[in-house]
């Protein structure tokens, strides 16, 4: 857990910095910044936070009480629009600032592409531990850990090179995604990538490996590893799966615990971890949902009420694949959720999977139903037309279509809002008593949306999501798509479907009790 070379002329940490306070990301561009995603709400954040690039993020908080994370930028085509280990800051987790990058040049002892950072404070200085891959998998190069230094969080830090490659152990597999941890007076490293996660002791000034002492903590299904104590258990956090496949990708956070910091590990299952060597195998404790795919590889904080979160990457059907220009690097973007404890265990996103949007932290209630509209009866009526969301003709058939129309005073207009464990809302028709959902469980734009019996399905349950400004998205939880007047209507019985959201007001709707 965290808690918290010269160059000449204008350097590229500034100029990048100067220009991410104007140029924001869009689909399909090649980016080198990113963009910040910051919910206005004084109440509610939604994910994801940044990107369309910030990938294997790690977080530290300073004494100060901002929060600093850092992040891949894995392999541009072009090196120049490759970072060198972006850093954001944040007073409250939820807004965040660009802050350049933390190299001014590119660690000298490989050419290669720097992913997976982790952050720490110790012994008065900011200290970096990261890992070099070969640019354009150069097969004759041998990737390994390097180490850095700094004296502020935002850089730059100074390269100490290479203190752990492949040569210097003896475990299959490459020596990537570091993790550092002092326990009991010693420093520890912690690596793997899918050929089991390994650790060995390090020296006091943290840039060399003492012999002999190699461990082996879980098996070859993992990456990725968080390690931290809570509660008299020390928690391993991997990610299993692929991490890099677009929307095709697999990856998802699974979890063992150990009394003692060396393991062994077991899952929630029993098993032990060092005997998970298949993808995906174990219990699932951060995955998909119909939104947000492959969410892993990330790291702990604590707030100032005690909460526990999980920042990490994962992708946004409803964004880009790709952050590049030629299918290349991954769009996998920075995002927030809280960690409930369950009898010792993690629940991440209060369901296991990426919130849309989540209570901010230090507020309290994340997983409770406190939601951005209260449990209750309303006429549910449309940003742009002003019209009421209502059931056709004021049928209690089932099937029956919903559209928009002037206030008639019918039940047929009036909507019961329930909130459910998850997060998502069931919405029921009070006149019908039927709830509304997508027909036939599309994901298809201009899907119809209409009333139907309780099926059970995520077609009927709904993200309400705040805009900050007094209205509210209505998207579906099956499909991630906003409900929407066709054509923007602004007519009486205008139909009302489901279409990817555009920030239009004729996907924007008002609760009014």
């Amino acid at each position: 857990m965290t808690n918290g070379h010269d160059n000449s002329g204008i350097n590229r940490r500034s100029v990048l910095k100067i220009l991410s306070t104007g140029a924001l990301g869009a689909a399909g561009m090649t980016v080198s910044t990113g963009s910040v995603m910051a919910d206005p709400s004084a109440t509610h954040y939604h994910n994801p936070l940044y990107g369309p690039d910030f990938a294997d993020p790690t977080i530290h908080r300073a004494n100060d009480g901002t929060w600093w994370a850092y992040a891949s930028n894995m392999s541009y085509s072009n090196d120049a629009d490759e970072m060198l280990v972006p850093i954001l800051s944040s007073s409250d987790l939820v807004n965040w600032t660009y802050e350049g990058e933390a190299f001014d040049s590119r660690p000298g002892w490989l050419y290669g592409s720097v992913w997976a950072p982790d952050i720490h404070y110790h012994n008065g200085q900011w200290v970096l531990f990261y890992s070099l891959w070969p640019r354009e998998d150069d097969d004759s190069l041998v990737p390994g850990i390097g180490f850095a230094t700094s004296d502020t969080p935002d850089g730059p830090f100074t390269d100490h090179g290479e203190i752990l490659s492949n040569p210097d152990h003896p475990y299959p597999g490459n020596t990537i995604d570091p993790y550092f941890v002092y326990h009991d007076g010693t420093p520890y490293l912690f690596w793997g990538n899918f050929a089991g996660v390994y650790v060995v002791e390090l020296t006091a000034d943290l840039q060399d490996f003492r012999s002999g002492t190699f461990d082996q903590i879980v098996g070859s299904a993992y990456e990725g590893s968080t390690i931290f104590q809570r509660d008299g258990y020390w928690y391993f956090f991997g990610s299993t799966g692929d991490c890099c496949a677009g929307f095709d990708s697999t990856y998802e956070i699974e979890v063992g615990r150990s009394e003692n910091f060396l393991g062994p590990y077991y899952d929630m299952n029993g098993t032990a971890m060092l005997d998970r060597d298949e993808w995906n195998a174990g219990p699932t404790h951060l995955g998909d949902n119909a939104r947000f795919i492959g969410p892993g590889h990330g790291d702990v904080t604590v707030a100032d009420d005690g909460s526990w979160w999980f920042v990490y990457h994962a992708y946004d059907t409803e964004g880009p694949e790709y952050a590049g220009n030629y299918g290349w690097p991954p769009a996998r973007q920075f995002f927030l959720d809280p960690i409930q404890w369950e009898n010792g265990w993690p629940v991440i996103g209060c369901d296991g999977t990426p919130s849309t949007q989540m209570t901010n932290p230090g507020l309290g209630g994340y997983c409770d139903g406190g939601g951005p509209i209260a449990d209750g009866t309303y006429h549910i009526t449309n940003v742009n037309s002003g019209l009421y969301l209502e059931v056709a003709n004021s049928s209690t058939s089932v099937g029956a279509n919903v559209r928009q129309y002037s206030d008639t005073g019918c039940t047929c207009q009036q909507w019961n809002v329930t909130q459910n464990s998850s997060g998502t809302y069931d919405i029921t028709n009070v006149n019908s008593g039927q709830f509304l959902e997508v027909a036939n469980a599309s994901t298809e734009d201009g899907a119809n949306i209409r009333q139907y019996t309780d099926t059970g399905h995520a077609c009927q349950e709904w993200d309400i999501v705040d805009n900050g400004d007094g209205t509210y998205q209505l998207l579906n939880a099956n499909s991630g798509k906003a409900a929407d007047v066709a054509n923007r209507s602004m007519s009486d019985a205008a139909n009302i479907q489901q279409w990817t959201w555009s920030a239009g007001d004729h996907q924007r709707w008002r609760f009014v009790s």
